[in-house]
């Protein structure tokens, strides 16, 4: 009884000491419950982390998305030199028209070598922070498709057979690598713009010498948001306006080139052959005498005076081309002294060889005289047979005048015919004559004001020097088009935005730089340090 009461206690005290292990070592659960408690936590954790992976590609390519549509960028320097100003933005917004923006090459190219590689064979610019300005007109011309969607934004590159399509489209324009053709089809017909290198940047001769061939120039400023939506505003404008031209008065047709490049840019044209005119018509915006060889009868210049005067209303244009090679015209000259420009009889010589061509001292350059904004992205143009401008020292009534261009200094009036080499002349002698006069007729119940531009040589706009790209001939003679017609589209006018070495850490305050030091150097690491031990000690516990 005893002995089984033994077995009986010994074969509990075995069992109990068979489970004990399982049960009780070191306060564990059992191996297979725990394992599973394992695998369910570690499912639970690979799910998680597969979740979080897959929410941040999917805001990756979201927000990739979304870039393409949406500006995403801020811009944090000081002169906001990456950014599209308020005003232009609330125009750009406006747009309704579907626009086509194409740069003349590949994304990629126009911020690399290959555009300061075109730059400087094209311009002289060899300094490598120009490739600072290229990144920045990239920039802002992105943003154009960001603020509107109507405006599509291409690089095509110049290499590719897709771009014959383009300058076959375009085969009256010389297209450039690098330009930016704007173009609209929202009022029916095509209009387009084509913004060169020289509408873009804004070079400077820091040397000195850049402008003698003995240096390079560098970019001063970009003035791409001025001349892209000047552009655009021109493309998508439903105005076309009319040009007459007064050739009967002429013995050949100075006007070929220009008129191909008046009709490029959406303007019509008509010639007016008549030897007598009686009568403009103001269906007509403006007109332009190039060159004339006979003098013009009294009543006829009535006729123009009549043009101008619009009635009172104003608002219409002349545009005149002179050549010192013609005879002088005493009837013209006294029209044009009515609106207080000065045309003498003579030709123009430059006596300093730096601004005239090696053999022709009657051959010069000439450049801007002031701040106007006509010739605010002008380099200079070249010109012969120059008469000497000048504006009266009275300034008639209701008319304000302005020396646009002007020859530099050295230049002295020559007697028509004179040789080359023709040296009769004093230092007195010596000075600056206006080519290019602006004469602005107003009234106080006109809304718009009239406009003769005077130029001093036919050779802006029939000329070997209007094929230069790098020269402003016939650059100059369309803007005074569109101003003495009423088509300048400078009221479009934006600050330039000029790229400084200033960067960002030099616009901050140094309470600011502390702040910042201090988030990025302690804040951040400390709160990562907490975290880490947070987690550590949670999942030993566990």
């Amino acid at each position: 009884m005893e002995e089984n009461n033994k077995n009986e206690i010994t074969e509990e005290t075995s069992s109990e000491q068979q489970a004990t292990p399982e049960v009780i070592n070191e306060g564990k659960a059992p191996k297979k419950i725990r394992n599973a408690a394992l695998f369910k936590r570690g499912g639970y954790s690979v799910a998680v982390t597969a979740a979080v992976l897959a929410a941040i590609i999917l805001l990756n390519v979201l927000v990739g998305a979304l870039a393409d549509r949406v500006n995403l960028e801020y811009d944090i320097s000081s002169s906001k030199n990456n950014s599209i100003s308020n005003e232009n933005a609330e125009f750009i917004k406006g747009v309704k028209d579907g626009v086509a923006v194409t740069v003349c090459a590949k994304k990629e190219d126009y911020i690399g070598n290959y555009m300061l590689s075109d730059a400087y064979q094209r311009y002289n610019v060899s300094d490598s922070s120009a490739l600072e300005y290229f990144k920045q007109t990239v920039n802002i011309i992105d943003k154009y498709g960001s603020l509107n969607g109507d405006i599509d934004i291409s690089y095509v590159d110049t290499q590719d057979p897709s771009f014959t399509e383009i300058s076959s489209k375009y085969a009256n324009e010389k297209l450039n690598y690098g330009d930016i053709i704007v173009s609209s089809s929202g009022g029916g017909a095509e209009r387009h713009r084509i913004i060169k290198f020289s509408d873009v940047y804004e070079l400077a001769d820091e040397s000195g010498y850049a402008s003698y061939g003995y240096g390079s120039y560098t970019i001063g400023s970009n003035n791409i948001e001025t001349a892209l939506t000047s552009a655009i505003a021109y493309v998508t404008s439903s105005e076309t306006k009319k040009i007459a031209l007064l050739t009967g008065h002429s013995s050949s047709d100075y006007t070929t080139d220009f008129v191909a490049v008046l009709r490029t840019n959406n303007y019509e044209t008509e010639a007016v052959n008549d030897s007598m005119i009686t009568s403009v018509s103001d269906e007509f915006d403006a007109v332009v005498i190039a060159a004339p060889t006979v003098d013009f009868m009294d009543s006829e210049l009535d006729a123009l005076s009549r043009f101008l005067e619009n009635g009172g209303s104003c608002g219409k244009g002349l545009m005149y081309f002179a050549d010192a090679s013609n005879p002088h015209l005493p009837n013209l000259s006294k029209f044009l002294s009515k609106y207080g420009i000065i045309e003498e009889e003579g030709i123009l010589f430059q006596t300093d060889s730096r601004y005239h061509t090696e053999d022709s001292p009657a051959t010069m350059g000439i450049y801007p005289a002031g701040d106007d904004s006509l010739t605010e992205n002008m380099n200079y143009c070249i010109t012969g047979y120059n008469v000497p401008l000048k504006i009266s020292s009275e300034t008639p009534d209701g008319v304000t005048l302005t020396e646009i261009l002007t020859t530099a200094e050295g230049t002295v009036k020559a007697p028509l015919g004179a040789a080359s080499d023709w040296t009769g002349y004093t230092d007195e002698d010596k000075g600056s004559y206006s080519a290019l006069i602006q004469a602005k007729i107003s009234s106080d119940e006109a809304e718009n004001a009239s406009y003769i531009m005077a130029f001093g040589s036919v050779e802006y706009i029939m000329s070997d020097w209007t094929e230069y790209s790098n020269l402003d001939n016939m650059d100059i003679a369309l803007l005074s088009a569109e101003r003495a017609s009423g088509a300048d589209s400078s009221a479009y006018s934006f600050v330039a935005k000029k790229i400084t070495n200033e960067s960002y850490a030099d616009s901050v305050t140094a309470s600011g730089m502390a702040l910042v030091r201090f988030v990025f150097m302690f804040l951040l690491p400390a709160a990562a340090i907490v975290v880490g031990i947070y987690v550590y000690i949670k999942r030993r516990n566990a």
